[in-house]
This record gives C-alpha cells, structure tokens and sequence, in this order.
C-alpha cells in the first residue's frame, strides 16, 4: 500500500473528509486532463432518462450541502 494511503489510514473522520474535499477541489482544476470512462455516460444517460420519466426525486443543492455540512460539522 502507498504511504499515502497508510496515512489516509491513521486520520481521524474530520481529517479524512478534510483531504476529500482537497482532493476534490484538485480534481476540478485539472478537469481538462481526465476522460472519464465510457460508463460514466451510460450511467448519465439512464439517470436523465429516470429524471425526464418523474421517477427520481430532485433536491434544492442549497439544502443538500446544508445537510451534508451538518453531517461533517456533527464528526
């Protein structure tokens, strides 16, 4: 196993979502370099398909982050 990852091992909840969120800021920057696998689209597909025939529900993102910073915040 990487170093890295055995350290990942020895953090506490807080600091691993501390290094999930890093991570996915990180990832946003270099979005250009990364091809996401075929998939990914296929995934997107049957969900739009879900969304469009009314058989998912939807969430307001405000109130989705809120709940998850709580969940964090209560860690």
């Amino acid at each position: 196993m990487p170093a890295v990852m055995q350290k990942i091992d020895e953090m506490d909840v807080s600091q691993k979502v501390q290094v999930m969120d890093y991570l996915w800021s990180s990832l946003e920057s270099a979005s250009g370099a990364y091809a996401p696998p075929e998939w990914h689209g296929h995934e997107l597909a049957r969900r739009e398909r879900l969304y469009a025939d009314g058989k998912i529900p939807v969430y307001d993102w405000t109130d989705v982050k809120a709940r998850l910073l709580a969940r964090r915040d209560a860690l």
